[in-house]
């Protein structure tokens, strides 16, 4: 896996969509798609590529706070309207920056072809599905079969429909496996910061990503489990992620805020970090299973409360698996003390180090879990619910990765296969391996995973519903981090059925991003088609499109 280190180069360097005249998203499309290729070539993209979605994947899930709030990893103390789905309401240009990505895609594919490397099409195949499917996963039907085509005078392209367009990724991948074996140019491992030039990794990469699709879209699939069957059962030719060293993820450098963790000192203000806390439903979960991600991922509280006067006053210190050390100091629950016993409704949790914000609170709430002590803390701090991790402060760490795509989420996708009898495996055997290696790739030793997996809290109870509920509890834990999967997820399965927690049960789920509002302005038709499709016909965030009707 190499490092995030990309060496400057203007012709890659992508602006702001311009919002000038009618036709000035789509002729600034085509220009700049030109400007992307010129003087370079496709080996010089291919790094440029890795890293843009690899941050822009990583951006979803942990910088930008509306999918992990959506499924509660995280609440926000400050502006948190993310806590209870208000940026779902409005028009989200998410679909532009994957296009500003697929921009260099379209190009480098072309000079690939002109090259005659058939290895290279193939990988970048892969993005370019990848891409296309994070685009009308979100919005439902979308351009795909017209789109990036204003070189060919297509300035407003048609929204495909989105059975279509998984159609047209499944093939793609099959055939970008296809390119990739049988290509005989070599992968540069200068220029590959993902593999080295490991050509099998892509091969496993674009296989796994198929069985993701699958998965998604199996519901409306009636072949769904033929298809995967027929990865899964010729490894030689279709190998998939069996291990960490395979994740399609990225080291960061730590020397420029581009190259950094998001959540790290080069990118945020210890304010900025303290305004975002880990959900109750994660700290939760992860203290009723012993899970030995809790003490990797949350930071002890600095002042727990506790029910025992013995213990009023008494400090102790916790250093977690990584070397990190944090300060604590319990506090009695005295009633006699006005301030205390005002708060008393709002102590949730106490005898606890490790605790979450609600879901769905209010932002500006210095009074969860019964903080009195609001003056000490300031508007974005709170004595009595955790922290993340010190861990998330650091700019770089062998722990923090661009993630893309992990083995864990393929084997849970196995499970969840097995368990609904779309592939033969036994669905215990896959969910076993997923935690394992989600487990390992925190960096929990093989000792702790043993114990954590003989719980009997851990075993499927052996019945479909049981067993289901299970895999996603697991896999909502092991895509930690990569929380715009989990929400199509929790989306499609329901699982884990967190949508009544805290004060969201009065909030409906959303179940879709609104188009950008330029092409309601500049591709009207294709817009008003692809909102036809939905149900209701709406553009809002509460519509079906078809993977959900």
């Amino acid at each position: 896996m190499k490092s995030l280190l990309i060496k400057s180069a203007t012709v890659v360097l992508l602006a702001v969509f311009a919002s000038c005249g009618k036709d000035a998203l789509r002729t600034y499309d085509s220009q700049q798609q030109l400007d992307a290729v010129e003087d370079v070539n496709d080996p010089f993209l291919l790094s440029s590529i890795i890293m843009k979605t690899a941050t822009f994947y990583q951006g979803l899930g942990y910088d930008n706070s509306r999918f992990p709030c959506a499924v509660q990893y995280m609440e926000r103390n400050f502006q948190g309207s993310d806590n209870y789905y208000a940026g779902f309401k409005d028009p989200a240009d998410d679909l532009y920056n994957a296009m500003n990505v697929l921009k260099l895609v379209d190009g480098a594919i072309g000079l690939a072809e002109k090259r005659g490397s058939t290895t290279h099409v193939g990988i970048f195949k892969i993005f370019r599905s990848l891409l296309f499917s994070f685009m009308t996963d979100y919005y439902g039907d979308i351009y795909y079969s017209e789109a990036l085509k204003g070189r060919e005078g297509i300035l407003y392209p048609k929204y495909d429909k989105q059975a279509d367009i998984y159609a047209g990724l499944l093939a793609e991948l099959d055939e970008a496996n296809t390119m990739i074996k049988s290509g005989t140019e070599p992968v540069s491992a200068t220029y590959d910061l993902m593999y080295g030039g490991d050509k099998t990794k892509w091969q496993k990469f674009a296989n796994s990503l198929k069985l993701r699709l699958l998965m998604r879209a199996s519901k409306k699939l009636t072949d769904a489990g033929a298809q995967m069957t027929a990865i899964i059962s010729n490894p030689s030719e279709r190998p998939i992620f069996e291990n960490n060293d395979d994740n399609a993820a990225i080291d960061y450098i730590g020397t420029t805020r581009d190259n950094s963790w998001k959540g790290g000192r080069l990118n945020w203000d210890y304010t900025e970090f303290d305004r975002r806390r880990p959900a109750k439903t994660l700290a939760d979960k992860l203290t009723e299973l012993n899970d030995p991600r809790l003490s990797i991922w949350l930071a002890p509280v600095e002042k727990p409360w506790t029910s025992n006067p013995l213990l009023n006053g008494v400090s102790f210190t916790t250093t977690d698996a990584n070397g990190f050390t944090d300060e604590s100091t319990w506090e009695y629950i005295d009633r006699s003390n006005p301030a205390i016993a005002a708060q008393a409704a709002n102590i949730l949790d106490s005898n606890k180090v490790y605790v979450g914000f609600i879901p769905g609170m209010y932002g500006d709430y210095p009074y969860g879990n019964g903080n009195y002590d609001i003056v000490n803390a300031g508007i974005y701090g709170n004595f009595k619910v955790s922290r993340y991790s010190q861990l998330f402060r650091q700019n770089i760490h062998p722990l923090l990765k661009a993630m893309i795509m992990n083995s864990d989420e393929v084997q849970f996708i196995l499970a969840e296969a097995a368990s609904k009898g779309l592939i033969s495996g036994d669905a215990d055997t896959y969910y076993r391996q997923g935690i394992t290696l989600s487990m390992e790739r925190w960096g929990v030793d093989d000792a702790k995973i043993t114990t954590y997996l003989s719980q009997p809290s851990i075993a499927l109870p052996g019945n479909d519903a049981g067993d289901l509920a299970k895999i996603a509890d697991q896999k909502w834990l092991a895509l930690f981090m990569l929380a715009e999967e989990t929400y199509l997820d929790i989306r499609r399965t329901q699982l884990p059925d967190i949508f009544n927690n805290g004060l969201l049960t009065t909030y409906p789920f959303p179940l879709r991003l609104r188009y950008p509002g330029k092409e309601l302005g500049q591709n009207a038709d294709a817009y008003n088609a692809g909102v036809a499709t939905l149900v209701p016909a709406v553009d809002d965030q509460f519509s079906k499109m078809w993977l959900l009707q």
